[in-house]
């Protein structure tokens, strides 16, 4: 864990955040990473990573290769993207007590960022990805 990196992750109330993406499919949120940060997504996933720490880290390739998994379902794409803040938080914050570690509400955004945006960096680089899970990379192109 790089603890500069780790305190760059601003505080964040998952409660007032989930009722903001309320409404919203998940499938936007990831198009909006993608409009955003495209040219810096590799970077962000790095520093995501490094804030982790070891035991993180291991639950957080778990989890990334689980939603990769649903990703696969067309579904998943259009699921409220409140439901999938809270349930990676759920699953992270029961996987990490599993490992005898707490997680505070940082480490918690901190895995929803970062499998958001490796959805992000496979849908920006693969058109097929985008158009299965309705994903415009662009105002104008898909």
């Amino acid at each position: 864990m790089d603890p500069p990196i780790r305190a760059t992750i601003r505080d964040v109330d998952l409660v007032k955040l989930s009722e903001q993406f309320r409404g919203s499919e998940y499938r936007q949120l990831v198009q909006q990473h993608i409009r955003k940060m495209s040219t810096m997504l590799e970077s962000a996933i790095t520093a995501a990573t490094q804030a982790c720490t070891d035991s993180e880290r291991g639950v957080a390739e778990r989890l990334i290769d689980k939603y990769n998994h649903m990703g696969y379902d067309q579904s998943f794409w259009h699921r409220d993207t409140a439901d999938v803040l809270n349930e990676i938080c759920s699953c992270f914050d029961m996987l990490m007590s599993d490992t005898g570690a707490r997680v505070d509400d940082k480490g918690k955004f901190n895995i929803f960022q970062l499998i958001t945006m490796n959805f992000a960096l496979q849908a920006r680089d693969q058109k097929a990805l985008r158009k299965f899970a309705g994903i415009r990379k662009s105002f104008i192109f898909r």
